[in-house]
């Protein structure tokens, strides 16, 4: 079954490959209604998120918020699928760093940083994007996929001359013995851990609620003493994205246990409060609890 699924999905991987960006909007639209209207794809953990995120909101206003957060969903799971075709040219024009030089800067002295990403926009499409824009050699630290031929064709479109994958079991020794140019170690920070690392979590207030929060870019950042960049990602239209790097410290050592995360998760609240619709609410983002 694994390998039906592979195939299926390297036949739409081709097919999304000769789909002008019109065509893949409308298709996503119809996608939307399937999901929201027919299928109702995690309808009640996306409205759960967002009724106990905003208090405040009105049925309306979540109403509202719910149909625009399923055209985020569908718009980045076919971006994703179109972007593993996507020339370099055509990325550099819808994918940019606004500032690299807040990264570049670290790379001129030699100096690995710590990244704090999150699933706000389109997040795929920085893997490529990155490896052309910054300087630096990006190590993304990422989950490893149930389904191995999944696994194997996705890590090897994440690897770019300049950007190369981890595995969470990985990360912790590779990082430590790192003798390769300098680097910048992205977490993907807004999920949920584990229930069984919940003990280890970082608890942090976000959006109104008490929320357990992945620890590794923070233990890492402290115990290398790495400087701490967010990477915020806004969509400036539909297809059309930027990333501003966003330093939360040049000194982790001198912070306590959990700060850097609190930190993060307090920047990474004001960008959701500005444009909620453009984060992933259908993850079950607060199913542990404290």
């Amino acid at each position: 079954m694994q390998l039906v699924s592979y195939i299926f999905f390297r036949v739409m991987v081709f097919l999304f490959s000769i789909t002008p960006f019109w065509l893949l909007y409308r298709l996503s639209d119809g996608l939307r209604f399937l999901f929201l209207k027919v299928i109702k794809y995690r309808y009640k953990v996306v409205k759960e998120n967002l009724t106990h995120s905003f208090p405040e909101k009105s049925e309306t206003e979540i109403n509202s918020l719910i149909e625009k957060s399923y055209r985020n969903l569908c718009d980045i799971l076919l971006e994703g699928i179109k972007g593993m075709s996507m020339s370099d040219a055509e990325v550099l024009k819808r994918y940019k760093f606004v500032n690299p030089e807040v990264a570049d800067q670290y790379y001129d002295k030699g100096q690995n940083v710590v990244g704090m990403a999150s699933h706000y926009g389109n997040w795929e499409w920085a893997v490529q994007a990155i490896s052309l824009q910054l300087k630096c050699l990006t190590v993304g630290i990422v989950a490893r996929i149930k389904n191995k031929y999944f696994d194997g064709y996705i890590k090897k479109y994440r690897t770019h001359e300049n950007v190369m994958v981890l595995y969470p079991d990985q990360a912790n020794k590779v990082i430590a013995d790192w003798d390769k140019r300098p680097a910048l170690f992205v977490y993907i920070a807004d999920q949920s851990p584990s229930k069984s690392s919940a003990k280890k979590a970082d608890w942090v207030h976000f959006l109104n609620q008490k929320t357990a929060c992945l620890w590794g870019g923070d233990r890492m950042a402290r115990r290398m003493d790495y400087p701490v960049v967010n990477m915020a990602i806004n969509r400036v239209k539909r297809g059309h994205y930027e990333v501003r790097l966003e330093t939360i410290t040049d000194t982790p050592r001198n912070m306590a246990e959990g700060e850097i995360t609190a930190a993060y998760m307090q920047q990474l609240e004001q960008q959701i409060l500005k444009k909620p619709q453009d984060w992933l609410w259908s993850h079950k983002r607060w199913k542990l609890t404290r």
